[in-house]
């Protein structure tokens, strides 16, 4: 994790970085071991946020200071993102976490009509899953919705519709996303993907 109040020359140097922890492997976690390794990570990000800790002592503030911080962003690759943020893989029927297009309708590119997911509903079948009384039915509540609980939305502010970023470095620098001859705009309220004209 890094802290976006520091200066972007200083932001990612090494000693200005948290690592939140390290998954073992040889293989990554399930959906739903994911929650359990992010657990004391959104433990401690209730306590920043709701109370604050108070550091005694630094060098800009001898007699100490009351801290307070959020998780905004969540950057990472695709289905890391698709675990943190409780969503389908990008290749289920509910493929995208911005809006409620299904797999059907992958062909629409008129973004006037997609149904634009909220935190509201994504928190609503997030809980419908996670007070599932079996496995079938958590199955079944999934591939309707796309959604499943993270333990992210245990975090009174968190949105994973607004706060989950593009891969970029996949997306954009890889070619895993082509742009068109003209410009696509991927959810204008969110990011713009512009080709600039060569």
């Amino acid at each position: 994790m890094v802290c976006l109040n520091l200066p972007v020359e200083t932001r990612y140097l090494e000693e200005n970085m948290y690592l939140v922890g390290i998954i073992p492997g040889p293989q990554e976690p399930s959906l739903e071991q994911i929650n359990h390794v992010i657990r004391p990570l959104v433990d401690d990000l209730l306590k920043f946020w709701e109370t604050g800790v108070f550091v005694k002592a630094t060098p800009r503030y001898p007699d100490g200071r009351l801290v307070r911080c959020a998780l905004v962003p969540l950057v990472c690759d695709l289905p890391a993102a698709r675990q943190m943020g409780g969503f389908a893989s990008h290749a289920a029927i509910h493929f995208c976490s911005f809006c409620d297009l299904s797999l059907r309708e992958i062909d629409n590119l008129d973004e006037k009509t997609w149904p634009m997911r909220t935190r509201e509903g994504h928190m609503e079948a997030a809980l419908k899953w996670k007070n599932a009384r079996s496995e079938t039915q958590r199955l079944n509540l999934f591939n309707e919705s796309g959604v499943r609980y993270s333990e992210l939305l245990r975090l009174p502010y968190w949105d994973p519709t607004r706060f989950t970023v593009l891969d970029t470095m996949h997306s954009l620098l890889l070619g895993d996303l082509k742009l068109s001859p003209s410009p696509w705009v991927i959810h204008s309220s969110y990011i713009a993907l512009i080709r600039e004209s060569t």
